[in-house]
């Protein structure tokens, strides 16, 4: 048997045995496992991993069905100064 863990989230190096674990102490929304695993947060934004994370959240708690929370798709952003988007014609 192997001792590699299949990487799930590769941006930011999460295993299934860590999103697995995480599960087993209580995430249970697509959220809560980013939150607690940081899977989704890479430079993809989840993009690349997302659809594996849902299959990952249980679809029901102690028999009701849950209303997972969905991730939130960030842009790529970096900083720009006032100057290149201030335009100097009037």
């Amino acid at each position: 048997m192997s001792n590699h863990s299949y990487m799930v989230c590769r941006c930011e190096e999460v295993s299934i045995d860590s999103l697995q674990e995480a599960i087993n102490e209580g995430a249970s929304t697509l959220q809560e496992l980013k939150m607690s695993t940081r899977a989704g947060m890479g430079i993809c934004q989840g993009r690349i991993c997302r659809t594996a994370l849902e299959c990952l959240i249980p679809n029901h708690k102690n028999g009701i069905l849950e209303h997972p929370s969905m991730l939130t798709i960030h842009q790529p952003t970096r900083p720009v100064s006032l100057s290149q988007i201030v335009t100097r014609e009037i």
